[in-house]
């Protein structure tokens, strides 16, 4: 059982806010699915090392300043960096 959705995949095409279509399968899903074994974690601040979890439900910090989403897309980030649990199990490169 996977613990990532589909949503954090690099390999999902949205379609709307419920589904996509999948870049291996070539099949619609919902985004909230289990991913499969072909997951590959997309640059999400939740997956960055500066990203701090707060109280509230789906917000945090970064760097312990800036407010940000967990789920905001971080492609074009310049301080991202994988946390160290996701370069492991993916084999990932910083950046």
């Amino acid at each position: 059982m996977s613990k990532h959705k589909c949503s954090d995949c690099s390999k999902l095409i949205h379609v709307d806010v419920f589904k996509g279509i999948c870049r291996i399968s070539k099949e619609k899903i919902g985004i909230d699915g289990e991913a499969c074994k072909e997951f590959e974690p997309i640059k999400k601040c939740k997956f960055c090392k500066h990203y701090e979890p707060s109280e509230e439900e789906f917000i945090g910090k970064c760097k312990g300043k800036a407010i940000t989403y967990p789920d905001l897309i971080a492609k074009t980030c310049e301080e991202f960096d994988w946390k160290e649990d996701l370069k492991k199990e993916f084999s990932l490169l910083s950046t």
